[in-house]
């Protein structure tokens, strides 16, 4: 069996998704399916996890294109994804990438979160679950990825600071990117 599973495409950008997680993915369908409001329940958790996953790649592609780097895809692993991207022209790029999936996860979980608790939610239940799952999932993931730990984003994302204090400064940023080529 292939390690990667091609599941689609966004924007021309190719996801691909390691089969331990369509593996866990089936498992946790096929343990539900004795009743249909365990199924639906797992149903959209898997959406949404998968959402939030999704979205916060996404900010890394958004930010890559930006500073002029190609794309190649994206990458969803149980516990983490990548996206895979041509090596940043400069390491302030790499930052910036690294910083795009908690920023893109923070400007759309954060709003909906505050919605919940200020408004509250629905009258479609399939929509408040998703709302909920998704709302905390993404506030949740975006301490975890700032962490300074590999393949993490904050072992590249909090290297902007130095950046920007040499730059207050008036010193001259070393042009050089970090070896990593792709993000979580």
């Amino acid at each position: 069996m292939r390690r990667l599973v091609a599941v689609g495409t966004m924007n021309g950008v190719p996801i691909y998704v390691h089969w331990t997680l369509l593996t866990g993915v089936g498992l946790l369908l096929l343990g539900s399916l004795g009743s249909l409001a365990n199924a639906a329940a797992s149903a959209v958790a898997i959406v949404a996890y998968f959402s939030a996953m999704l979205l916060h790649e996404w900010g890394h592609v958004v930010l890559a294109r930006r500073r002029g780097c190609q794309v190649f895809g994206i990458q969803l692993y149980p516990l983490v994804g990548l996206t895979k991207f041509q090596h940043p022209h400069t390491r302030l790029d790499h930052c910036v990438i690294a910083w795009g999936g908690v920023l893109f996860q923070t400007a759309v979980g954060l709003p909906m979160l505050v919605w919940i608790v200020a408004v509250g939610y629905s009258r479609l239940e399939v929509l408040n679950a998703f709302m909920a799952m998704f709302a905390y999932l993404t506030v949740i993931m975006v301490p975890v990825n700032l962490a300074p730990v590999a393949p993490l984003d904050g072992a590249i994302a909090w290297s902007i600071i130095p950046i920007f204090l040499r730059r207050l400064k008036g010193k001259k940023v070393p042009a050089g990117a970090s070896r990593w080529n792709g993000l979580g």
